[in-house]
C-alpha cells in the first residue's frame, strides 16, 4: 500500500479526530497544509470538488469523511483495533452522536467565543457552506445557549467515565473516544472557553489522556507533491459487488453530503455497498482517481 497522506490544517477539530487515530495506531504519514478556507487549489483536483477537512489520500485513491477513514486506518492496521472496547456497533453509534449532535454545539460555542477575532472571509466561507450569509453578531449572542447544550453533551461523557474508567468503554481508547474527543479538543485549547469543562473533572482528566496520544510518525509533504504522488499512481483494484440500492455499477452519478450545501463529486459509480460509497474520475492533469464516501451522510444521484 502507499504512503497515507492526510490533507488538513492544524486548527480543524475534525482533522484532529484523525491525527490521534494515526497516534492511536501507531502509524506512520504525510502531512500537507491545506488551507482553513476555500479556495482549496490543490485539493479540489484530487476530490472532484468535496472541501471538507480532513480528505485521505493513498496513491490515486482519495478518502472523503473521518468515518470512512476510520474504516480504512482499521484496515491498514488492525491492531491495536479502534474497537478493542465496546465491539463496532456501539463504537459508531457513539461516533455518530459526537459527530452529529455533539459537534455542533461545541464549534458554535467556540466560534462565537472568538468570533470577533476571526477573519471576515472565514464567516463568509462558513455561512457559505450552510446557504447562508454570516451573522457575527448572531454567533456571539448565541455563546450561551450552545455552552448550555454543550455541557448536556459533556454530562454524558461525565457520566460514562463516572466509574473511573480511563476512556469512554473500559480500560482502551477507541473510535468513541476520537470521536468525542475532537469535540471536547475544540473547546480545551483555550481558557476563554475551557470554562464549559469546569464542571467536569474526569472529562477534563480524559481529554488530557487522549492528548497524550499524539499523533503518530508525521512528515510535512508538499501539495504539488501529493499532487504529483496521485498522477503517477494507479487506484487500488476493487471487486465488484452489486449496488445495494439506487444507480448501477458502472452508470454517472453525483455524490453529495446531506448536511451542507450540495457540491456534488461526479463520477463512475464503482462502489455502492451499505457501508461506502466510490466514483472513478478520469481528470487531464492527474489521471484516473477513485475517491471514496461513506454511505452514512451522502447521497448518490444519477446523472
Amino acid at each position: 500500500m502507499s504512503d497515507l497522506i492526510l490533507h488538513h490544517y492544524d486548527g480543524s477539530p475534525f482533522a484532529e479526530k484523525v491525527r490521534t487515530m494515526m497516534g492511536l495506531k501507531g502509524l506512520a504519514w504525510q502531512s500537507v497544509d491545506i488551507p482553513m478556507i476555500m479556495p482549496k487549489p490543490d485539493l479540489m483536483p484530487l476530490t472532484g470538488g468535496y472541501r471538507k477537512t480532513p480528505v485521505l489520500q493513498i496513491g490515486a485513491d482519495i478518502y472523503c469523511d473521518t468515518r470512512l477513514i476510520a474504516d480504512v486506518l482499521e484496515a491498514h492496521k488492525p491492531d491495536p483495533s479502534f474497537y478493542a472496547t465496546g465491539g463496532i456497533g456501539l463504537n459508531k453509534a457513539i461516533e455518530t452522536w459526537a459527530d452529529e449532535h455533539m459537534f455542533w454545539p461545541a464549534v458554535g460555542f467556540m466560534l462565537g467565543c472568538f468570533a470577533d477575532k476571526l477573519p471576515m472571509a472565514f464567516h463568509e466561507d462558513r455561512a457559505a457552506m450552510r446557504g447562508a450569509k454570516p451573522n457575527v453578531e448572531a454567533a456571539v449572542k448565541a455563546v450561551p445557549v450552545a455552552m448550555e447544550k454543550l455541557q448536556a453533551h459533556l454530562a454524558l461523557l461525565e457520566d460514562m467515565l463516572a466509574d473511573g474508567r480511563d476512556y469512554l468503554l473500559g480500560a482502551a481508547a477507541g473510535l468513541a473516544d476520537l470521536a468525542a474527543y475532537h469535540c471536547v479538543w475544540s473547546i480545551g485549547r483555550s481558557g476563554k472557553t475551557r470554562v464549559a469543562l469546569e464542571p467536569f473533572p474526569k472529562t477534563d482528566a480524559w481529554l488530557a489522556r487522549m492528548m497524550d496520544i499524539g499523533h503518530g510518525d508525521k512528515t510535512d509533504l508538499d501539495s504539488k507533491a501529493a499532487l504529483e504522488i496521485a498522477a503517477k499512481a494507479t487506484p487500488a483494484d476493487i471487486s465488484p459487488i452489486d449496488a445495494v440500492a439506487g444507480p448501477a455499477l458502472g452508470s454517472q452519478v453525483m455524490v453529495g453530503t446531506e448536511d451542507r450545501v450540495p457540491e456534488p463529486v461526479a463520477g463512475e459509480l464503482v462502489i455502492s455497498t451499505g457501508s461506502e460509497i466510490a466514483v472513478r474520475r478520469q481528470t487531464d492533469d492527474l489521471g484516473e482517481l477513485v475517491v471514496h464516501f461513506p454511505r452514512l451522510g451522502y447521497y448518490i444521484k444519477a446523472v
